[in-house]
Formats: structure tokens, C-alpha cells, sequence
């Protein structure tokens, strides 16, 4: 593949930046309800070790990881996997608002804690995103934790395509994010 070649050691040449796409907005969203909307706040995500960078990170094989040259994320990537999946969240959860820890801040909302082990590119092209999340409520015991793993296949070679299948996982994992949420309000 194509991305393979930004993967030496040598100092940026061409450095290119690179933002997860916009949300896929559902169109199947229920009606509004509830005058006073819900909340749902989204705590800190954590990554493994590898991801907390700015590099885009591809798979070499089975078990060799490489953080890439001149393809980064436009900011840290905690802060880029913030961003979509709140706009995700929102698309897909339009009668609940999402928000940022704020400090100080009671433990009154819900607050959504997800855990990410996989969120890179592998030269068998493919996007992968893993982990788990859990909905912790001050009210309620501790959820079990929800584990996920999506594995999206590259539309093209190259980073663009990489990086709008890890938009597209993103896009999975809040809808099953969502879906449970709805699903555990109806109970």
C-alpha cells in the first residue's frame, strides 16, 4: 500500500494534517419529547500508550506498530476522537446534550467513559478501532463495560482513505453508543 512509504524514521518532509470527517447524520431520529433535554457528558477518553500522539499510526503486520512521519492528526488525538464522537453523539442522540467534563462540575449527568486499544491504519487496508465504554450514573451502579471492535476495509490506498474509514468506525461506534443509550432509557 501507498502508506507504507512515510513510515522511516527521517526527519518531516511533507507534512500533512489530517481531520476525521463530519458526522453521518441517521435519518431515522425519533421526535423530541422532553422539554428539558437530558445530558450526557462525555469524560476523559482513554488511549493506549501508542495512540497518545499526534501521528497516525499503521500496523506493519501482525505485531509491529509504526507511528508515521509526515501524516498527523490536526491535534492530539484525544482531542480529534473528543470532537467526533461528541458531533457523532449529537447527530445521533439530537434530544440529549452532550457536553466536556466542566470542573467542578457535580457527578449529576451521566458521563460516557470510553477506552480506546485500536484506532490505526494496517497495510492489509484496513481501519480498525477498539475498545470498550461504559455510562456511569450517579444514581446507578456501574454498567458493565461494552467492548467493540470495527474493521473497515480502505475504499483507495493513501491516508485520505484511511482516515475516512476510521471516520466511518467512529461513525459505528456511536451508533451502538446510541443505540444502547435509547435502548436502556426504554427499559
Amino acid at each position: 500500500m501507498m502508506i507504507s512509504g512515510c513510515l522511516t524514521t527521517h526527519p518531516p518532509v511533507n507534512t500533512l494534517r489530517y481531520s476525521l470527517p463530519e458526522a453521518e447524520t441517521p435519518t431515522d431520529l425519533p421526535p423530541a419529547t422532553d422539554p428539558a433535554p437530558p445530558m450526557l457528558m462525555l469524560a476523559h477518553i482513554q488511549l493506549a500508550d501508542y495512540l497518545d500522539t499526534d501521528r497516525m499510526v499503521i500496523q506493519l503486520d501482525d505485531v509491529s506498530l509504526q507511528a508515521t512521519r509526515d501524516h498527523l492528526w490536526r491535534e492530539a488525538l484525544p482531542e480529534e476522537l473528543r470532537r467526533g464522537l461528541r458531533n457523532r453523539l449529537a447527530s445521533r442522540l439530537p434530544h440529549t446534550l452532550i457536553s466536556d467534563p466542566v470542573t467542578g462540575q457535580s457527578m449529576s449527568p451521566p458521563r460516557l467513559h470510553l477506552t480506546i486499544d485500536q484506532f490505526h491504519g494496517q497495510l492489509k487496508g484496513y481501519a480498525v478501532l477498539s475498545g470498550q465504554w461504559y455510562v456511569q450514573s450517579p444514581n446507578q451502579p456501574q454498567r458493565q463495560p461494552h467492548p467493540f471492535h470495527f474493521s473497515t476495509p480502505l475504499a483507495e490506498s493513501g491516508y485520505p482513505a484511511l482516515v475516512r474509514a476510521l471516520g466511518h468506525d467512529l461513525d459505528l461506534l456511536s451508533a451502538q453508543i446510541a443505540s444502547q443509550l435509547h435502548h436502556d432509557v426504554t427499559q
